[in-house]
């Protein structure tokens, strides 16, 4: 996976500060303070004024689609209409499984994993050329044969999103009960972000870390970092 940085909204801090300041902020605070003020306080319509471009590869056709539901943002994919997908990439999901599954099952999993995308690569091409055959055109022979490619295989993406859905992006993708791709992605994009505007992103995490209470109640994980540091909302409500 790679994630690199295309775009971004230049002197965004001032662009937010003189923003915020036409509905009314205290006078005399800096525009470094009037930025952390609105992220602390989420007053964070402002924040919509800075614009981020991603270009992403190397991730899945299933992630791409969790992105997706990120709906306040601009989404341009790879066509597997148009491009040929012969020999694709993937994402191995076996770099994902939890810690506990023994060596044994990992490798057979792995074995059997590597196995089915083979597979899948071999009946791409057969069908395309079953339909190449018939004399029927390119166009013809991607678009009905896609429809055997994995969800693990590699897609591009290129992502326009603000700021302030950034921060529920991050919200919501950097908890550990997201998908571990979805939050490898979201760490990376993080990594990026806080290196441009600290002053924003330097204290955004999962939703429990950012809000001061986890929203997640009985659903939060035993690994959770968090707990006992930081009470649900469910604990918070009746304490």
């Amino acid at each position: 996976m790679e994630v690199k940085l295309l775009r971004v909204t230049e002197n965004g801090v001032e662009l937010v500060a003189n923003s915020a300041r036409v509905s009314g902020i205290p006078e005399g605070l800096s525009d470094e303070e009037v930025v952390r003020m609105i992220v602390e306080n989420d007053y964070s319509s402002a924040l919509e004024h800075i614009v981020f471009t991603f270009d992403i590869s190397g991730i899945s056709v299933a992630i791409s689609r969790e992105l997706l539901e990120h709906r306040i943002a601009s989404h341009t994919a790879r066509s597997t209409r148009y491009n040929r997908e012969s020999g694709f990439g993937f994402v191995n999901p076996a770099k994902y499984l939890p810690e506990n599954v023994p060596e044994r099952a990992r490798e057979e999993f792995e074995r059997e994993f590597l196995k089915a995308m083979e597979d899948a690569r071999t009946h791409y091409e057969k069908l395309y050329g079953i339909v190449k055959e018939c004399g029927l055109p390119d166009s013809v022979a991607k678009e009905v044969s896609r429809y055997v490619l994995p969800m693990a295989t590699h897609t591009h993406y290129v992502w326009t999103v603000n700021a302030r859905s950034l921060i529920n992006f991050l919200m919501l993708r950097l908890c550990v009960r997201a998908a571990p791709e979805m939050r490898e992605l979201a760490e990376k994009v993080r990594k990026i972000v806080v290196e441009v505007y600290p002053e924003i992103f330097s204290k955004i995490g999962c939703r429990g870390y950012t809000l001061g209470v986890c929203p997640e109640n009985e659903a939060r994980p035993r690994n959770c970092p968090y707990r006992g540091k930081i009470r649900t909302k469910k604990e918070v409500r009746n304490s």
